[in-house]
């Protein structure tokens, strides 16, 4: 009977839903001529969701996703059907999307890198609501936009509200992304239908041209909503993601890691979340999350084409990254995979294509210079890192090849994700790497990086990423800042992290800081590249806080290796920088038994350390 029940609400739902919207759309709204008139540019309703993967009637994610309003604004727009972030979690991804910088470019690569405003990143970047201010629409942002310190972005703001409460027998925190419950206020007194009946207001309220930006929260933990939402998805019939006994077995040991995402669950997290039948509990949560902030996008889509600013003006829904729930025996965001990655992108307007799929490669990070493009801004004073989709917005099948890049660090290891219109690609800075054919293989269980035949791909793929392992100069010199470097993020010790800094003195006026927080033990290492076995003089100029030492050892096929207990040879015991000037310091003779990639280790022996690492002398004896 509850299952009837359920399946009678969703009708209702859909139906009443679909009504509203579809008289809305054709009556294109009650217009406002005086309105009308005053609106000079083209308004903007730049739409974005907190931790919505695919799991919606559009992308087909999850089978029983409920979004009727996202599925009818789909058929208003073009639907990018393979659309990635820059980085898989909230605080980089929305640094750069609203920068139009990649974390690779700007530092903010993590989200341990909040230890540092976003602004700091990017602190010379104009961002999309200022670009629109100087020009003359009004900037209007609401709810969570940036990650964190909107207010100043915007000339009008209105911050989320407080998280509302579960009802007390219903609500469970096992973990940072494992809370859920039933919420104890009805959806009137929820804070993203508060945010959306602000965005109402404004564009009731509002001639002018706007670049109004609406973050929704919900889908983002702690999955809380009123128990209706919860009644949408019973248990009883819940289908779990697809998932192979074997998934992780042709992976390198890292990427295991990654996977089980063991630096913010620690270990068997997986098996014990399905012993104990939360697995279940949280998939239902969050789709009665995502039926919940589904509602929230029709009624800001209603308000959208009831209002002037629709007769000229564009929607733009975002995603800020995708969410994994059990697959690959993962749960949350930061992961490489498609599940972690992939992103809703839509966009809708005069001129564009509508209700069609386009399925080339494209990232977020595009939506900065397709913005400038659309409505004919005047480019920001930094030189933006992604495409305009223009030529797909108008056809959305158009000749198109250019490889998307996101970047991250997650559990102490630094990767990159190359992908094309045909195939994803993970590198390790280590070097480990997967890849998959996404069309034969959606969920990505065949790891393909093994096969020979397809080490052309690969080659191709490899082009596109951010980092290298450069070679010495004559005098044996790297520069820290252009090898790749990662930070520890054992269990219990996640929140140590590093960033790119102009420093006067350093050797190309750049450093890598290295803000070690959590711990005795914690670590900076650089992944270099030795061509020749044999003996080798190594120095280091560097500029520390406290005692910190020096270690080293080859890349091996070890998750234990991103341990801080991992052994190593020391080759520098405890040092200290006598003052707050570089030093270069001798290693002495260090030998290098194989030729290959190999970690140089700086570990913090003091709870709290700050390094400033320049370059290092690497030459061949």
């Amino acid at each position: 009977m509850k299952s009837i029940t359920s399946r009678l609400i969703n009708l209702t739902c859909f139906l009443v839903c679909s009504l509203s919207f579809e008289a809305l759309a054709q009556n294109s709204i009650v217009k406002d001529e005086k309105l009308s008139e005053k609106t000079e540019h083209p308004s903007v309703l730049f739409l974005n969701i907190d931790d919505w993967n695919d799991w919606n009637s559009v992308l087909k994610g999850h089978p029983q996703a409920i979004t009727p309003n996202l599925d009818r604004f789909a058929s208003r727009s073009v639907i990018f059907t393979r659309a990635i972030c820059s980085s898989p979690v909230c605080f980089s991804s929305r640094t750069s999307v609203f920068s139009g910088l990649h974390p690779s470019r700007s530092g903010a690569k993590s989200n341990p890198n909040w230890g540092k405003p976003w602004r700091s990143y990017v602190p010379d970047a104009v961002t999309l609501p200022k670009l629109f201010s100087a020009q003359g629409w009004k900037s209007v942002g609401i709810g969570k936009n940036f990650h964190n310190a909107d207010k100043a972005e915007f000339d009008q703001y209105s911050g989320r509200g407080k998280e509302p409460k579960a009802i007390p027998k219903t609500y469970r925190n096992i973990n940072s992304s494992g809370r859920w419950g039933v919420a104890a206020v009805p959806t009137t007194q929820m804070p993203d239908y508060i945010s959306v009946s602000k965005g109402i207001k404004v564009l009731e309220l509002n001639s002018d041209s706007l670049f109004l930006s609406l973050g929704i929260f919900r889908p983002h933990v702690p999955w809380v909503v009123p128990q209706e939402y919860f009644d949408r998805h019973p248990l009883e019939s819940l289908i779990m993601p697809e998932h192979q006994a074997n998934d992780l077995d042709d992976l390198p040991e890292r990427f295991k890691l990654m996977a089980h995402n063991e630096a913010k669950f620690g270990p068997d997290y997986h098996h014990k979340a399905v012993a104990a039948g939360h697995d279940k509990r949280m998939v239902q949560a969050y789709l009665a999350c995502v039926s919940f902030a589904d509602e929230q996008v029709g009624r800001i889509l209603d308000a959208w084409y009831a209002s002037p600013h629709a007769e000229n003006g564009y929607v733009v829904l975002w995603s800020d990254h995708g969410y994994q729930l059990s697959e690959k025996e993962g749960w949350s965001k930061m992961k490489p995979w498609f599940d972690s990655a992939r992103v809703n992108l839509m966009i809708s307007g005069p001129g564009l294509a509508k209700g069609v799929f386009c399925d080339k490669a494209v990232s977020l990070l595009d939506l900065y210079p397709t913005l400038v493009e659309l409505l004919e801004l005047p480019a920001p004073p930094q030189t933006l890192d992604g495409n305009s989709l223009v030529s797909l917005l108008k056809n959305p099948q158009a000749e198109w090849d250019k490889p998307v890049l996101m970047s991250s660090e997650a559990d102490g290891i630094r990767y990159d994700v190359v992908m094309d219109n045909d195939y994803r690609m993970t590198r390790l800075a280590t070097g480990e790497t997967e890849l998959y054919k996404l069309d034969n293989d959606p969920h990505e269980f065949t790891n393909l990086a093994r096969n020979s035949a397809y080490a052309k791909v690969i080659a191709k793929l490899s082009q596109h990423l951010s980092f290298k392992h450069p070679k010495p100069d004559k005098d044996g010199w790297l520069e820290a800042e252009e090898l790749p470097h990662q930070t520890s993020s054992d269990y219990g010790q996640r929140g140590n992290f590093h960033y790119p800094k102009d420093q006067a003195g350093a050797s190309q006026g750049k450093v890598v800081c290295a803000d070690l927080r959590m711990g005795e033990g914690s670590y900076i290492e650089f992944v270099v590249k030795i061509e020749h076995a044999g003996d080798y003089e190594l120095s280091v100029a560097v500029s520390a806080e406290g005692p910190y030492s020096l270690s080293t050892a080859a890349v091996v096929d070890d998750a234990l290796q991103a341990d801080a207990g991992y052994p190593m040879k020391e080759l520098l015991g405890i040092q200290k920088s006598k003052s707050g000037a570089f030093e270069i310091v001798s290693a002495g003779t260090v030998r290098f038994n194989q030729a290959g990639l190999h970690l140089l280790r700086f570990s913090s022996k003091v709870k709290k350390q700050l390094l400033q690492i320049d370059r290092m002398q690497i030459r061949k004896l």
